[in-house]
């Protein structure tokens, strides 16, 4: 790449975010396959973005999965890139296109309906009592840390999971990196999914950037109690909240947020 500084022009090589296309498919029982969605993702935690986002739209449990494969070398050029997941029994085809279409950020048909939907699908979550003023304040610094690729290219979200105890104190406890939000938070639901450590129940959800509807409805899926996001909510995703019991705090950077639901949850 050439790049410009004060005016004078240097070649330098450059580091970029990974960014390919995912299909991700479901197996039952009798091996029949149906292909469930295609997402652009950053290659890396394949088995947990595939595991995450069903789990996610609700279209298979923990319990369900049995494994996690790739396609065959010679039947795809880029085997990688298609993900399987095997699951007991059979599985429900007719509850994909609901499923992927409701719960998608950008299908134009969010509101009253989308919240009520998932509302009755996944209900209200187990509260979080206490949040630390102090601890909260230093997650952002803490995220960025942890961030490796970023550190590295610059370009690319990041989604935690923080384990809150009692008193209040908070501790990151996982770690996930893609080009798309939702595919960092499909991570970390698939990694715990796969530990069959679900719900994250007294876990918050900590993202990079801003926070959508379509991430409230993933973070419910998992049993995250709160979420915090560095950038600003929408409107969908902080009436949603309120809905599902999720404490959601947004503009969580230098020294300063805003707590738009459960506002008791944090304290000093």
């Amino acid at each position: 790449m050439r790049t410009w500084r004060d005016g004078v022009a240097r070649e330098r090589d450059d580091t970029l975010t990974g960014e390919e296309p995912a299909q991700i498919s479901v197996v039952d029982a009798d091996g029949l396959r149906l292909d469930v969605a295609v997402t652009m993702r950053t290659p890396g935690q394949d088995e947990e973005l595939a595991v995450g986002f069903l789990v996610s739209e609700s279209l298979v449990t923990q319990t369900s999965v049995a494994r996690v494969t790739f396609g065959d070398p010679l039947d795809a050029s880029q085997p990688e890139n298609h993900i399987s997941v095997h699951v007991t029994g059979a599985f429900d085809a007719a509850r994909v296109p609901t499923r992927t279409t409701v719960a998608t950020a950008s299908c134009g048909i969010c509101g009253k309906a989308s919240i009520d939907d998932v509302v009755q699908r996944l209900g209200r979550v187990q509260p979080i009592k206490r949040i630390d003023h102090d601890a909260l304040l230093t997650l952002p610094a803490q995220l960025r840390d942890a961030q490796s690729i970023f550190g590295e290219t610059g370009g690319i979200h990041a989604a935690a999971t923080v384990a809150v105890a009692p008193s209040g104190a908070l501790s990151i406890s996982a770690v996930r990196e893609d080009v798309g939000r939702h595919n960092a938070v499909d991570k970390l639901i698939g990694e715990a999914a796969l530990r069959q450590a679900l719900p994250l129940s007294g876990a918050l959800l900590l993202l990079s950037g801003r926070c959508s509807f379509e991430l409230v409805q993933k973070a419910a899926a998992a049993g995250y109690g709160a979420i915090a996001c560095v950038g600003a909510p929408s409107s969908l995703a902080v009436e949603t909240a309120e809905r599902l019991g999720i404490c959601l705090i947004g503009f969580l950077r230098e020294g300063s947020f805003n707590a738009y639901t459960q506002f008791d949850v944090v304290q000093r």
